[in-house]
């Protein structure tokens, strides 16, 4: 057997371990949720939103791209693996005080006091987060995405179980704090665990500048990336978070937000975890490089686009069944994000092919023109909403110019990362056709079915949702029955 062949099996392996995990941990994921929407006021998950934006942002720099860099690099020394290890740990600390920092100003400029508590509490998850980077890198380097996968499960599920605890005793948004917390130290101590790779002393390192330099391109692609995906919900902070009426918007926004995200994430995570190691080993074989680049995004393209067409068509009941009433509006939020789910997985996987062939210049540079644009639709959307001045209708206006911003530069962004990488757009193009084109008539056939159910059946919203999902996973198979075969013959081959 030759070693293509070894590489490819031996993602295969592990992606067959994680696609069981993160379904596990979808579910989980939405039993401890719909526990949280009735135990935890929107306004709570709201005041938590006004936070995330900085948090996140902060802790997108937070590995300073070194993580990245470890993996992409091939023959990385114990020397700089300690030294990008204790780079990161640095990295945290910083990053924690200026997040401590910031914390008053979010207070003051949301004009929200019951922000800064909270606020000053999540700066620490910056450290947190980097506790973990280089470990994990490590592992990813050696293809352990099953043992990867099995930790953050495991952190996931504990984490969910601690948040409803605190939150049947009326902990409101510092359940969610906790959750944060629990899940990162968790998945710290598995990782660590399952890479028995441990840094030396700090010391300096002479050989590090390239690395150094490709991480610095890697962060700023990830900070800009990050601004774009967050801008939306600062913007809607500053303009409703004033109020408990803003903060509930706020709540809903962020969740649909989140619950838009968990597919693409639960898909996206682990797979350019694999896409990185195996494009990097195959990148100075031009034909093995394309087939594993489109064997990639053709099993994005199998999963995402069904989870976009679905959730834009049982968004309002899904969130209705989860939250109750009270979280329709979240539902129509979600309804309109989910149409942007495949472009945004699409995105978030381009980084690994980029980086996997030493692109993190050019991948800073696209992800600046994808930051400039939403920027614009978010500068309109407002414009305009405001003109009713109206909380709902910036709300709404917002989430609108998301999907349609992501929707309209997803296309052009992917022809640019195929370019450079050199993994041919026209075959990418026919690779991916199938699924969306599945995923189309999915999502026609069952806004008619879920449409039929709910005004003339009269059925209960988890009825109407069960069945439509069950339809919609049928439709999805029958349509695009080639693509379902290829995934099954691919994740049952050794």
């Amino acid at each position: 057997m030759n070693q293509p062949d070894e590489l490819s099996q031996q993602v295969r392996r592990g992606a067959r371990a994680v696609i069981g995990l993160q379904l596990a941990g979808q579910i989980v994921s939405i039993l401890v949720l719909a526990a949280l929407y009735r135990l935890v006021d929107p306004s709570q998950f709201g005041l938590l939103g006004m936070i995330l934006p900085v948090t996140l942002l902060l802790r997108s720099v937070g590995p300073l791209g070194l993580n990245v860099a470890a993996v992409q690099q091939r023959d990385l020394s114990q020397s700089q693996a300690s030294s990008l290890f204790w780079l990161q740990i640095l990295a945290g600390v910083v990053l924690t005080l200026v997040a401590a920092g910031i914390a008053p100003a979010l207070a003051y400029f949301y004009a929200a006091p019951d922000v800064l508590g909270p606020a000053l509490v999540m700066a620490g998850t910056a450290l947190a987060a980097n506790m973990y980077t280089q470990h994990q890198a490590m592992a990813e380097k050696r293809l352990r995405l099953g043992e990867l996968a099995i930790a953050r499960f495991a952190a996931q599920l504990i984490a969910g179980v601690v948040a409803i605890a605190i939150a049947f005793a009326n902990g409101g948004i510092w359940a969610l704090v906790a959750q944060q917390y629990v899940e990162l130290l968790l998945l710290t101590a598995g990782v660590w665990w399952i890479e028995p790779w441990r840094p030396d002393a700090p010391r300096r390192d002479p050989s590090l500048g390239p690395l150094l330099h490709f991480g610095g391109y890697y962060t700023l692609s990830g900070l800009l990336f990050a601004a774009a995906q967050n801008l939306d919900k600062v913007l809607l902070a500053l303009l409703v978070g004033h109020s408990e009426t803003g903060q509930r918007l706020l709540g809903f926004y962020s969740q649909a937000y989140n619950q838009m995200m968990k597919p693409v994430y639960l898909t996206t995570v682990p797979l350019a975890s694999a896409m990185l190691p195996a494009l990097a080993a195959t990148r100075d074989d031009t034909n093995h490089f394309r087939d594993t680049a489109a064997e990639f995004y053709r099993f994005a393209a199998i999963v995402l686009a069904p989870c976009s067409a679905g959730l834009a068509v049982v968004g309002p009941t899904a969130m209705v069944v989860l939250g109750g009433p009270e979280w329709e509006t979240a539902g129509l939020i979600l309804a309109i994000m989910a149409l942007a789910a495949l472009a945004q997985g699409m995105i978030n996987i381009c980084g690994s092919l980029l980086a996997a062939v030493g692109q993190a210049k050019r991948l800073a540079l696209g992800a600046a023109v994808i930051s400039v644009t939403l920027s614009i639709g978010y500068a309109i959307a407002v414009a305009v909403a405001r003109q009713w001045d109206e909380e709902l209708a910036v709300t709404f206006g917002l989430a609108n110019a998301y999907a349609a911003g992501t929707l309209l530069v997803a296309p052009i962004y992917l022809a640019y990362c195929f370019k450079i990488s050199n993994a041919d757009s026209g075959r990418m193009a026919r690779t991916l056709a199938p699924s969306i084109l599945a995923a189309i008539g999915m999502g026609l056939l069952t806004f008619g079915i879920q449409l039929a159910l709910s005004r003339y059946a009269g059925l209960p919203p988890i009825v109407t949702l069960v069945v439509t999902i069950l339809f919609g996973v049928a439709a999805y198979c029958t349509l695009a029955i080639g693509e379902v075969r290829w995934l099954w013959r691919r994740m049952r081959s050794d």
